[in-house]
């Protein structure tokens, strides 16, 4: 006898009943390496001739709304009455279809502000008619020329520009209708009085200011193609003589006392006239000499290699 008892029996049997066939393992999750001890009952199935899914879509489907995007048309626009000031934003393409009418066949008559045309009222001549005449620089009927070019003389009055042709009659030179200057009789006589009378009377002298060949003259005596004559020997002086205005109306010139050199004694001389001795050189030629408050500035600007004794005249 054993010297501890045996477990207790078993309630009931552990199998049911003995089963009909052994029972089969659990699919391994690898392929055995070496063949079953028992076959299979039956082959596995076939594999499916296709996919189980189809080919993928060349474009992905959206996901659908929660809700359709518009209600049902409205009857009336939408949008409000237009706003009173431009947005901050405007459209990236035009609001507007393409115009409905072809272009006018010629420009409107109205300027508008890229093709607006300044005048300077100012007087030109215009070769292109009649060998020269004197036209405005305007728009419109003569005396107007149209715009004058950049490069051509501009002058104040019709007189200055027809004193550039003074070979032509003021009539030929300009469009305009000007009233000539009227003429002053001389009332100086000529000469002695005659005892008889005259047969003829005298006819009054021209004493119009004209344009000599270095200044203006009122002598009466201008020639036959002379046409140029003023009033006054100020405008003739200035129309014809404007670079040398002081000699034409006979103004004399006082020197400035400043220091100029003169290069043909090599020697800085003063401006005043030559008859006032010391050491005046005669009047400055023009304004493109150049003038020094003292005899040792101009020495030292041009002759420095000299003493002052030998640069300043005397």
């Amino acid at each position: 006898p054993t010297l501890h008892p045996t477990h207790l029996p078993t309630k009931a049997p552990v199998t049911k009943g003995p089963t009909s066939s052994p029972t089969a393992p659990p699919p391994t999750s690898a392929p055995s390496r070496s063949p079953s001890k028992t076959p299979t009952k039956a082959p596995s199935p076939p594999p499916t001739a296709a996919p189980v899914t189809n080919s993928p879509t060349l474009h992905p489907t959206h996901p659908p709304t929660k809700a359709p995007v518009t209600a049902s048309p409205t009857i009336s626009p939408t949008t409000g009455p237009p706003s009173n000031s431009p947005t901050l934003h405007p459209t990236q393409t035009p609001t507007t279809a393409t115009p409905t009418k072809p272009p006018t066949p010629v420009p409107t008559p109205t300027p508008t502000e890229d093709n607006i045309i300044m005048y300077s009222g100012k007087f030109y001549v215009d070769w292109a008619v009649d060998g020269g005449r004197c036209v405005q620089d305007c728009d419109g009927p003569r005396p107007c020329g149209g715009k004058k070019d950049p490069w051509e003389s501009g002058f104040s009055t019709e007189s200055v520009c027809c004193s550039t042709m003074s070979y032509k009659p003021y009539s030929q030179c300009t469009y305009k209708v000007s009233t000539p200057a009227p003429i002053t009789p001389n009332t100086t006589p000529a000469g002695t009085p005659t005892k008889q009378p005259t047969a003829k009377p005298t006819a009054p002298v021209d004493t119009r200011w004209y344009p000599g060949s270095s200044k203006c003259k009122n002598d009466g005596q201008a020639p036959s193609w002379q046409h140029n004559k003023y009033s006054s020997q100020d405008t003739c002086c200035k129309s014809h003589f404007n670079w040398g205005y002081n000699e034409c109306m006979g103004i004399k010139k006082t020197g400035s006392g400043l220091w100029y050199i003169e290069w043909g004694i090599s020697k800085c001389v003063k401006d005043c006239e030559k008859s006032e001795g010391g050491s005046c050189g005669g009047l400055v030629p023009g304004s493109w000499i150049l003038t020094h408050s003292s005899a040792d500035a101009c020495c030292k600007a041009h002759m420095s290699f000299a003493n002052i004794a030998d640069c300043k005249y005397n």
